[in-house]
């Protein structure tokens, strides 16, 4: 997995939480992922307004819409 945070995400702290939340938020679908895949995440300006709960449900929206988690 890779995390791709440009600079206009914010200052160094805001682009380190957003990597913390995404890798989070990865961690916890893991499991139910098919094993070898691989995933780049790339963070939207906005990523650190969102907050931990809202990055959480895009990734698995994103998995969802890939096909690549079972609906449930």
């Amino acid at each position: 997995m890779a995390i791709v945070v440009p600079k206009t995400c914010g200052n160094a702290v805001v682009r380190n939480r957003i990597k913390r939340w995404v890798r989070e938020g990865w961690r916890i679908l893991q499991s139910d992922l098919p094993p070898g895949l691989d995933s780049v995440w790339v963070a939207r300006p906005k990523a650190g307004e969102a907050g931990f709960e809202k990055i959480r449900e895009e990734i698995r929206n994103l998995y969802l819409r890939a096909r690549l988690l079972p609906k449930g």
